[in-house]
């Protein structure tokens, strides 16, 4: 990293990224106000950063996938001297950090394909962006940016995301209504066997409850997730919805309609 450059002009994306990404644009406006979860598995992430006893006082961080900019803020007062660089590969999401960073470099970019030299940060982050990607090929990405010795600090799913969806739209079609990943564990063995030092490893349910699903379904759609009721071609029937509601219904509990994420958490360093 040197000086802060802007670079917010999108690069090219296979199709089904080409859609992930206008998702996120179009969320960008309202992203702050409903992104609870997203905030919840951040602010874990900075609090096992900061348990992991990471000694590494990074000159320059990069926060891949940096969103709106909400971790951004965080690092930003963790590691006052450190050059800042917040990427990610949607334009309008970066639009609204860049105003509340100013000073940091801005890219938009493929966390997959890093547009940096080798061995560029000493830090590098990122929350809640590597489902949306090939784990493994960003393990490798942020392997070859970070210094030796430079710190790892990453939020993502695991594979058990919203199982009261899968249970709510059981039988309505043939579709997938929730994403799809691999196992964490597969990350962890990966990461291992290319030579990294695991200081933290969790994973934990993250759960929120609504007063219905469409409620449910909505809070999913408002940060970006649209993938989750947007594999079938044609909107469903009002018969299919009233099914689905009545089978969410099933799960109802004293707070409401339950929903599930899949939280996973992990340190590491480079050695």
């Amino acid at each position: 990293m040197t000086a802060p450059i802007t670079v917010i002009n999108p690069p090219p994306a296979l199709p089904a990224k080409q859609r992930i990404r206008q998702a996120f644009d179009q969320a960008a406006a309202g992203y702050d106000a409903a992104a609870d979860v997203q905030r919840e598995m951040a602010d874990r992430l900075a609090a096992h950063l900061l348990q992991a006893g990471v000694e590494r006082e990074p000159t320059a961080i990069l926060d891949a996938g940096c969103g709106t900019g909400y971790s951004a803020r965080w690092l930003a007062q963790r590691w006052p001297q450190a050059e800042l660089a917040l990427l990610d590969f949607a334009p309008a999401m970066l639009a609204v950090a860049r105003t509340q960073y100013p000073g940091a470099a801005v890219i938009c970019a493929d966390i997959e394909a890093l547009p940096f030299g080798d061995g560029c940060f000493g830090g590098y982050w990122s929350s809640l962006t590597w489902q949306w990607n090939d784990p493994r090929q960003c393990l490798a990405e942020a392997g070859r940016v970070l210094q030796t010795g430079g710190w790892l600090a990453v939020a993502t799913l695991g594979a058990d995301n919203f199982p009261e969806l899968r249970h709510a739209f059981a039988g309505a079609d043939g579709y997938s209504h929730i994403l799809t990943m691999p196992p964490p564990e597969q990350l962890l063995a990966e990461c291992r066997a290319a030579g990294w030092t695991v200081r933290v490893w969790e994973r934990r349910p993250v759960r929120r409850c609504f007063p219905d699903a469409r409620s449910a379904l909505r809070s999913v759609k408002a940060v970006g997730a649209r993938e989750v009721e947007q594999r079938r071609p044609m909107p469903l029937s009002r018969s299919a919805w009233r099914a689905i509601n009545d089978r969410y219904e099933q799960l109802r509990e004293a707070g409401g309609l339950p929903l599930t994420y899949d939280g996973v958490w992990l340190i590491a360093t480079r050695l």
